[in-house]
């Protein structure tokens, strides 16, 4: 019977040690956090308004190429060899043209989140190194490695609220 009691007795304390445990964990995403500031958000429109007349040449460069393809696969038949070459000469600039503006687009999104990262990863460590001494938080994973999350766990609101004070 005492065998008994004392192996109830360490399950009991294996589980409320757990439990205890369990409270100093979080979970966290750091992209989450920093892009959902209003800081990001405000870098995302002014980037967007710079960028815009880039954007608008993109979307009709992408339409005309999707106009000349449909040409060449309707007409192709109709059309003389001289006039298919010309329509697919058109059709590789017009390519071209759109890949070199998309590329350009995306290196421009890539550079500014690099340097918005950047300016606020320090930030984002002050910021979580206070957090973790306050609450007293033993473990954070990433909110990537996490299947199941309980409420209360995930942090990553209340990092973002705390970067928007800064």
């Amino acid at each position: 019977m005492r065998i008994l009691f004392r192996g109830l007795l360490v399950v009991v304390s294996m589980a409320l040690s757990n439990m205890v445990l369990a409270q100093n964990i979080a979970v966290f995403s750091p992209e989450k956090a920093l892009f959902g500031t209003q800081a990001a958000q405000q870098l995302g429109q002014q980037l967007s308004q710079q960028l815009k007349p880039q954007s608008e040449r993109l979307d009709a460069v992408a339409q005309e190429l999707q106009e000349l393809q449909k040409r060449y696969q309707e007409d192709q038949a109709l059309l003389s060899s001289e006039e298919i070459q010309q329509l697919e000469l058109q059709i590789n600039q017009g390519t071209q043209e759109f890949q070199k503006l998309n590329q350009y687009l995306n290196n421009a999104k890539l550079q500014t989140e690099q340097e918005f990262l950047a300016l606020m990863r320090p930030k984002l460590n002050a910021i979580l190194s206070t957090y973790i001494e306050t609450n007293n938080i033993a473990l954070i994973v990433n909110n990537t490695a996490v299947v199941y999350v309980q409420d209360g766990i995930d942090i990553t609101a209340a990092i973002t609220a705390l970067l928007d004070q800064e």
